[in-house]
C-alpha cells in the first residue's frame, strides 16, 4: 500500500514540496504541521459512553434491535460492494490534478452562452448534472463516507470485525493510497463550468466535506479494531490537519455570516480542530466566531430564520441549519469544562436556539400551524429526528425527547440516529 508521506519526512523535505504533495494552494498558511500522537479523542459529536449504553440495552429493547437489524443488513451489503474515488472521472477541469476533487454547483444551469449561472427563480432545482461521475465526485464522496460511518457503526455495535476492516480499506482508499485519494483542497469543489474562478476558495464548496465529518467520527468507532492502527489514525490526523490548514486559507466564514454555509464551516472546523490537535484555535474568535454571535445573525426573537426562509425549499434549509447547530452543539458539550461556547448554549434559551426549535417543535407536533412556510410536499418530517434526538441530549429537553418520540411512533426510522442519540429514559438523564 502506498501511504501519504509521514510528518517528520515532509519537514525535512522543503516546504514547497509538502503543499505539492497534497495538491494545496500557493497561497496557503506556511506553517509547519505538529508531530501528531496515536491517541484517540473522539468521537466528537458522538458521546461513546450512550453508545455503550444503547450496546448494553439491545437485548432488552425490541426498536433498538430492530434498528440494529437495519443497520446491519446495509452494513452487509456494503461489505461485497466495490466503490469509485476521485481519480476514476475521466474528464476534469483544466489545473485539476487526478487526485483533485471536483463538483459542480447544484443549482448552477446553463444559460445561452454555456455559462453555468444562479437563476433565483429555480432556486432549489437541482441540475442532475452534478451525478454525471465521468467529471465529478460529489456523488461518490457521499456514497463512500456514508458507507465508513455505517460501517463503523455496525462494527462497534456487533464487534464484528470484517465491518471494521471495510471501513478500514474505504478510509485508506479515499485518504490515503496515491493511486486513488482526494488531495485535501476543495480548489474545483461546486465551480460553475464556463464561468472563470467560480469554484474553489471563494465558493460554497465547503458544504461538500460535511460528509467528512462521519469520517472522523468513524475513525474513532473502529480505533480498538486490528484492521486500523494507531498510525493510520495519525496519518488521517495528517490529511485533516492540511486541509483545516486550507480551510483557513481558503474559506472566510464573515462572507455567508447569515447562511448555513458558516454554521457548517464552524461544524467542520471545530470537528477538525479537536481530531488533529488544534485545541486552541477551539475557543479562537478569528477561527470559529462566537456561537451567540452566528446565532443572532441566523435566527430572530421568535426563532424564525429569515435567510433560510427566503429560500425557495424552505422546510430543508432550516432543517438544515439547525441540523448543523445541533453537532455544533454537541461538539461544544463534549469538549471540557473550558469550552468558550458551552456554557452559551446551557443557558436558558440555548444561546437563542430555543425559540427555532420550538417553532419546528411546535409544527410537527401540531401545537402550533406555521404561517410562514412554502408547501414543500417533497420534505420528510421523519429527517427531524436528527434535530431532535440530538437536542433531547444536548440540552437535556424532555419536550424534543417527546418530540423525537412521536416521530418514531409515527414510523420514522433511521438507525444512525436512533442508536447514536437514545432517548432520555434509556439514558436515565434526570430533568
Amino acid at each position: 500500500m502506498n501511504k501519504t508521506l509521514g510528518i517528520p519526512v515532509l519537514i525535512k523535505c522543503a516546504f514547497l514540496a509538502f503543499l505539492i504533495s497534497f495538491g494545496c494552494s500557493n497561497n496557503d498558511e506556511q506553517e509547519i504541521p505538529p508531530e501528531f500522537t496515536i491517541s484517540n479523542t473522539g468521537p466528537y459529536i458522538i458521546n461513546s459512553a450512550h453508545l455503550d449504553i444503547v450496546k448494553d440495552k439491545l437485548e432488552e429493547n425490541g426498536f433498538l434491535q430492530s434498528e440494529l437489524e437495519i443497520l446491519v443488513k446495509r452494513a452487509n451489503r456494503l461489505l461485497g460492494k466495490e466503490f469509485s474515488y476521485v481519480t476514476d472521472k475521466t474528464d476534469r477541469p483544466d489545473g485539476a490534478t487526478p487526485n483533485d476533487y471536483v463538483s459542480m454547483d447544484r443549482y448552477a444551469w446553463p444559460n445561452a452562452n454555456g455559462e453555468y449561472t444562479i437563476d433565483a427563480r429555480r432556486d432549489g432545482v437541482t441540475n442532475p448534472e452534478i451525478f454525471d461521475d465521468s467529471r465529478f465526485d460529489r456523488e461518490r464522496m457521499a456514497e463512500v463516507t456514508s458507507a465508513i460511518y455505517t460501517l463503523s457503526l455496525a462494527y462497534y455495535f456487533t464487534d464484528e470485525e470484517p465491518f471494521a476492516e471495510k471501513a478500514s480499506q474505504l478510509v485508506k482508499s479515499w485518504f490515503f493510497d496515491i493511486e486513488t485519494r482526494m488531495n485535501p483542497n476543495l480548489d474545483f469543489a461546486q465551480i460553475r463550468p464556463g464561468q472563470s474562478g467560480s469554484g474553489g476558495g471563494g465558493s460554497p464548496g465547503i458544504i461538500d466535506t460535511n460528509d467528512l465529518i462521519r469520517v472522523v467520527e468513524a475513525a474513532s468507532l473502529i480505533f480498538d479494531s486490528p484492521s486500523w492502527s494507531g498510525s493510520n489514525h495519525k496519518e488521517l490526523k495528517e490529511w485533516f490537519y492540511i486541509f483545516s490548514i486550507w480551510i483557513i486559507n481558503n474559506y472566510n466564514a464573515d462572507a455567508y455570516s447569515r447562511s448555513n454555509l458558516s454554521t457548517w464551516m464552524d461544524v467542520q472546523r471545530a470537528v477538525y480542530f479537536s481530531f488533529s490537535e488544534q485545541e486552541e484555535r477551539l475557543n479562537s474568535n478569528f477561527h470559529i466566531s462566537p456561537v451567540r454571535e452566528r446565532i443572532d445573525n441566523h435566527i430572530n426573537p421568535v426563532g424564525v430564520q429569515t435567510h433560510e426562509l427566503s429560500r425557495q425549499r424552505q422546510r430543508h434549509y432550516e432543517y438544515f441549519n439547525l441540523r448543523a447547530y445541533m453537532k455544533l452543539s454537541l461538539v461544544r458539550k463534549n469538549r471540557t469544562d473550558n469550552d468558550r461556547d458551552w456554557p452559551v448554549l446551557n443557558s436558558d434559551d440555548y444561546g437563542g436556539l430555543k425559540p427555532a426549535l420550538d417553532l419546528v417543535m411546535d409544527d410537527i407536533t401540531n401545537t402550533r400551524q406555521r404561517r410562514d412556510l412554502l408547501d414543500d410536499a417533497q420534505f420528510d418530517d421523519c429527517r427531524y429526528i436528527e434535530i431532535f434526538m440530538r437536542a433531547a441530549i444536548a440540552f437535556k429537553s424532555e419536550e424534543y425527547n417527546k418530540a423525537a418520540q412521536q416521530l418514531i411512533d409515527q414510523g420514522c426510522s433511521n438507525p444512525s440516529i436512533t442508536l447514536v442519540y437514545p432517548s432520555l429514559e434509556l439514558l436515565n438523564m434526570d430533568q
